[in-house]
């Protein structure tokens, strides 16, 4: 079967603004009715509804409906608070806070925009009145976002371990790794800036202060240990975690912070769903896709082809790969469409499935960051109201930071592998 026609039907419609799941389920039906007249068109809604017929996949808007109750209320702010605190008088300390509070936040939302939509209006005023430029401020704060893709729990580690059929947790574990290494990258690269820049320290908190911080804050640390401990503990699976996250956030944003309506939560839950329609239609086309996929043997072709390099040639044209599409498509667009294809040739070279899931969330946050069209640049564009080439020049440092961490996990395993290894 000659998929060139579908590619190029695929590309076109991209080219024409339509949506993703469009232009990838249109070219797909147009190909069965095609090429296959044989299979039966029932086959194509079934496919559908298998697609996204996966209690696994449940995590996925229940983790998404707990993010957005998060962005709009006050444990980012709280946590910031508490985080500043301890290491505010530090060099470089207010840039400190701000990265282990986007890891505390990760932790917790699995999603980089709410990050940004939460802490971001709270610390780049603070880190301007401080003397950090504009650039690195929102710089800074864009890219730390991205560690809620690579802190567990995250939405994409959850679609690649569907897509693989590798282990939730061993994924979860692996990018955990990743983004502890990312952010001990930023932390240094925060303190080289603010010695040579001079930026002024902040005085230290007492004890007192510390301890009001932390009691303001005790609920919303709560969050993260149950879910990270009782995913990791046995006591619960992921989905389970995930609603857990739910129904946690609003009762400390609603009974403790006060922060929460019924009408509020009842925008936050249609928002919510928005986002959900549209990822699990994008799962439900890629199931086709990769239906018809299978049928016509591309992974197989793929894998044959590829077959001939070595693990660290093929892992080099991958990340090439991923980091150019990154900056045209969404991640979980990504995911549904690319790692079902290069995934087998990975597996006939020997690349470790929970590594090439660290490496692919690695790229992915990459993507979130890459212009032209990364989600995170348009997300701090609209929440620090600057032009967009402004927001371009400032990210490209921690594009480079980001870049160096690619290369690390992709060619030290043992980054990925360590948390994992305990499993």
């Amino acid at each position: 079967m000659n998929l060139g026609p579908l590619i190029i039907a695929a590309m076109g419609a991209l080219a024409l603004g339509a949506p993703i799941f469009l232009a990838m389920l249109a070219p797909t039906i147009l190909s069965f009715e095609a090429f296959m007249p044989r299979i039966p068109s029932l086959v194509i809604p079934q496919k559908m509804v298998d697609g996204i017929n996966t209690f696994s996949l449940l995590a996925v808007p229940l983790f998404i409906f707990a993010a957005d109750i998060i962005a709009r209320g006050a444990i980012g702010e709280r946590l910031v608070r508490m985080v500043e605190s301890y290491c505010g008088h530090l060099r470089a300390g207010l840039a400190i806070a701000v990265i282990l509070a986007c890891t505390i936040f990760g932790a917790m939302s699995g999603i980089g925009p709410a990050a940004i939509v939460s802490i971001g209006p709270i610390v780049y005023p603070a880190l301007l009145r401080q003397g950090y430029s504009k650039g690195f401020s929102v710089g800074l704060i864009v890219s730390a976002s991205t560690l809620s893709m690579l802190i567990p729990p995250g939405v994409s580690m959850i679609l690649y371990a569907l897509t693989t059929n590798a282990s939730v947790g061993k994924v979860f574990m692996a990018g955990l790794g990743s983004g502890i290494v990312f952010a001990v990258m930023l932390c240094v690269h925060s303190y080289v800036y603010a010695m040579v820049r001079g930026i002024a320290t902040a005085p230290r908190a007492g004890w007192r202060e510390r301890w009001l911080r932390t009691r303001e804050a005790l609920f919303a640390l709560g969050m993260p240990v149950t879910i990270i401990g009782g995913i990791y503990g046995g006591i619960a699976t992921p989905t389970e975690a995930a609603a857990f996250a739910c129904v946690y956030a609003i009762i400390v944003e609603w009974f403790v912070y006060r922060t929460l309506t019924l009408r509020l939560l009842f925008e936050i839950a249609k928002k919510s769903a928005g986002t959900t329609s549209i990822l699990l239609i994008l799962v439900a086309a890629g199931t086709v896709l990769g239906y018809l996929m299978t049928i016509a043997q591309v992974p197989q072709q793929i894998s044959a082809l590829l077959g001939n390099y070595s693990a660290v040639e093929l892992l080099l044209m991958i990340n090439i790969l991923f980091l150019l599409a990154g900056m045209v498509v969404d991640p979980n667009s990504l995911v549904i469409v690319l790692v079902p294809l290069i995934f087998p040739a990975t597996q006939a070279v020997g690349i470790d499935a929970v590594h090439f899931g660290a490496v692919t969330i690695a790229n992915l946050a990459i993507g979130m960051l890459s212009p032209p069209f990364g989600i995170n640049l348009f997300i701090g564009i609209a929440t620090f109201r600057l032009p967009y080439f402004d927001v371009v020049k400032a990210i490209l440092p921690f594009i480079a930071l980001m870049l160096a961490l690619l290369a690390l996990v992709t060619y030290v395993p043992a980054i990925a592998m360590f948390f994992p290894s305990f499993m």
